[in-house]
């Protein structure tokens, strides 16, 4: 939560290009510090003594020669008259009091000028350093579009240099940044040490040495968490629900992944892995198997039951012949490769941001330019990601045929709604739900049917960085475009005959698939468990009711003030008549002082009136407002958000659903409650309330409305 500006600013620069932040930070701040450290060192370039103090220090040489010749002369100076010794001692101090100033200017300029050149220099190249690391990554993304292999090296290289180049540039800022402590020390120095300054002046120089060394002290935290965040990172395993096959557990499957990889000219898989929840994918990271905790390495293909029993044979040919083509393609090996620097670079940018003294602000000449970097490669990164997609239609395609590729990617876009909605019914209630998901799977799909996609939605929010392209593009490229006669090919029942030969690929299909279901379920039920612990929680944190009321201070600022103006009045009164003066010479500000008693009192009574009248109360089923009929209830909420105003007020707005009734409101509670029916929408405005401040208060709100949402999600479970 924060004041409105900082929202606005905030919003603002989150819509610039990752190139302008970039700019911004890395280029436009260090040389704006260089041009600081420029205007430091004109300050101290010329030599101190002006022409005016020159002239008098000559002046003063010559009354003294003068006196040297006659030492009874008289001189007078600053408008008073001295002869002798007194005249030959005020010329001397004189003399003493212009040159010392020199002096300490001298001293000051000895250590201004060279640390006023570092702040330059260094600023200049770190702007340097930016606009090269700028024009590198733009021109390594360019060339990473050649081929894959560029790809590779480029970013390789990039990830490497990465600490090197953002050390390089943050110490060069930290240096700038040092330099001008260093200016800013002698500056003080002259200016409360040698110049005697006052109260004032000692506070504004003292403010800037503590803000240049705060930023120092930050610059170089951030800089020793950086280097630590981008070189202590190790390529996890991925986590996969499933169960993997061996040869004699499924040699039917195993023989026919062997002829399609023969056919598509590719290595047959290490491990096949069985399991529930994920699509048909090849893949050579590692891989830890949940729950029970096997280790994998090497090339593994993952197989969904859930489909693999609802799709046609050819169907599911194509499908593994697509996902053996990326083998062909040596795209596992390649993503072997790319993806864990890839995904390093990517933790590094999570890692820096997670961190516990992690600034947004001062975080930015780092986050900004790794988040280029990334930027700059995705679009190389999906554009190879494209090609190999269609490379690896084209192998199934004459491996099987184009028109099974397109009828497969039409009938999984329409299992995937019935897929996922019974396997959310089973982790919803793991207990109630029966042994065999094949047939769940299938009485789901009789009763429900299959509906076409929507293939002009995918086509309108296709965009040119997806890794995967279309599906009519993807069809049409296998010289097979999805017509109404395919998709309605693709919509049929499940085949009986398709499921037994399913079955038949698996030595014991009924113990496999017995066992995945067992796996699924525990750790639906522990997942479960988890959430209705974390639910009855907020449940028990929203219980009972809070009245909320606004503070009394302003009641007491204003009657205080009040008082001191009616004290004023009574004074001066009194005053007056004692010294028997005339009451109509201080009428005027008598009337004055009781006018302002009477505002300040005023002001002070309505302040009182509010803090004795409830806001609002919040209680497990919604909000009450004083006065009001009925309750706000907080299943009419469909929005909440709040502002804080000039840091002392908030802005609470609730945007009710638009089917929900519309609400009596008699009143504006004192104008603190605003129901504006027209948007359905309610705006509550408060000082702080009793108790909290203003944040504790949104929490609170937050707080009732959460423990509302959760007691509906557990009466579900």
């Amino acid at each position: 939560m924060a004041s409105s500006l900082g929202q606005k600013f905030r919003k603002a620069w989150n819509r610039l290009p990752s190139s302008a932040q970039l700019v911004l930070w890395a280029v436009c701040i260090p040389l704006l510090l260089s041009g600081i450290g420029l205007w430091e060192y004109r300050q101290y370039q010329h030599p101190a003594l002006s022409p005016a103090q020159l002239q008098l220090l000559q002046e003063v040489a010559q009354a003294q020669a003068a006196l040297a010749e006659n030492p009874r002369a008289s001189l007078t100076i600053d408008g008073q008259k001295y002869s002798g010794f007194s005249a030959s001692l005020k010329l001397q101090q004189i003399a003493k009091s212009t040159k010392g100033d020199s002096e300490a200017h001298d001293q000051v300029a000895s250590v201004v000028r060279p640390a006023s050149i570092v702040a330059m220099v260094m600023g200049v190249l770190a702007a340097l350093v930016a606009l090269a690391g700028l024009w590198g990554v733009n021109a390594a993304g360019r060339r990473a579009l050649q081929s894959r292999d560029a790809l590779m090296v480029q970013f390789a290289r990039w990830r490497n240099l990465l600490p090197t180049y953002l050390t390089v540039h943050m110490g060069l800022l930290l240096a700038t940044v040092g330099a001008l402590l260093v200016v800013r020390l002698g500056v003080a120095y002259q200016v409360v040490i040698l110049g005697h300054a006052g109260k004032g002046e000692m506070k504004f120089q003292a403010l800037i040495l503590i803000l240049a060394g705060t930023v120092l002290w930050c610059g170089a935290t951030l800089l020793r968490a950086l280097y630590k965040s981008l070189q202590e990172l190790h390529d996890e395993p991925s986590e996969v629900m499933g169960v993997t096959v061996s040869r004699q557990e499924a040699p039917a499957l195993w023989a026919y992944v062997d002829t399609l990889a023969q056919g598509a000219g590719a290595a047959a898989p290490a491990h096949l892995v069985v399991g529930l929840t994920d699509g048909f994918y090849v893949t050579a990271h590692a891989m830890r198997l949940v729950p029970s905790g096997q280790q994998l390495t090497g090339e593994t293909m993952y197989l969904p039951l859930t489909y693999l029993s609802l799709l046609q044979r050819d169907e599911i040919s194509a499908i593994l012949a697509h996902e053996l083509g990326h083998f062909a393609g040596a795209d596992t090996a390649y993503s072997l490769q790319f993806s864990p620097i890839y995904q390093r670079l990517v933790a590094s940018l999570h890692a820096i941001y997670g961190r516990e003294d992690s600034s947004p602000w001062m975080d930015l000449p780092a986050t900004s330019f790794i988040e280029y970097l990334l930027e700059r490669f995705d679009l190389a990164v999906k554009h190879w990601s494209r090609e190999r997609e269609f490379a690896a239609d084209q192998v199934a395609a004459k491996l099987v045929s184009g028109d099974a590729i397109a009828r497969s990617l039409v009938r999984v876009t329409a299992l995937h709604e019935v897929v996922s909605d019974v396997l959310h019914e089973i982790g919803r209630r793991p207990q109630e739900v029966g042994s065999d998901v094949v047939q769940m799977l299938h009485d789901a799909v009789q009763a429900k049917g299959l509906t076409a996609p929507n293939f002009a939605t995918e086509v309108a929010t296709v965009h040119p960085t997806d890794t995967h392209p279309p599906t009519l593009e993807r069809a049409k490229a296998v010289n097979a475009p999805v017509t109404d006669a395919m998709v309605q090919a693709a919509l049929v029942q499940p085949d009986a005959q398709a499921l037994v030969w399913v079955r038949s690929l698996f030595a014991d299909s009924q113990g496999l698939q017995a066992r995945l279901l067992n796996d699924f379920k525990g750790v639906a039920q522990e997942h479960n468990e988890q959430v209705r612990k974390d639910l009855a929680e907020a449940v028990q944190q929203a219980q009972g009711s809070l009245e909320l009321y606004e503070r009394r201070g302003n009641v007491w600022l204003f009657g205080g003030l009040a008082l001191v103006a009616l004290i004023s009045a009574v004074a001066i009164t009194v005053q007056a008549l004692v010294a028997g003066k005339s009451f109509a010479r201080v009428q005027d500000v008598v009337m004055i002082a009781l006018a302002c008693f009477g505002g300040l009192a005023g002001m002070a009574w309505l302040f009182w009136r509010r803090s004795s009248v409830m806001v609002m109360q919040l209680t497990a089923e919604g909000m009450r407002v004083p006065g009001w009929p009925q309750v706000v209830p907080w299943s009419a909420v469909a929005n909440y958000s709040s502002t804080v105003v000039n840091g002392s007020n908030m802005v609470m707005t609730f945007d009710l659903d638009p089917a929900a009734p519309r609400l009596q409101a008699p009143h504006t509670n004192l104008r603190r409650v605003t129901y504006r029916p027209q948007k359905n929408k309610l705006v509550v405005g408060t000082t702080k309330v009793k108790g909290m401040d203003l944040e504790a208060l949104h929490d609170a709100v937050q707080r009732y409305l959460s423990g509302w949402h959760a007691r509906q999600h557990l009466a579900s479970m």
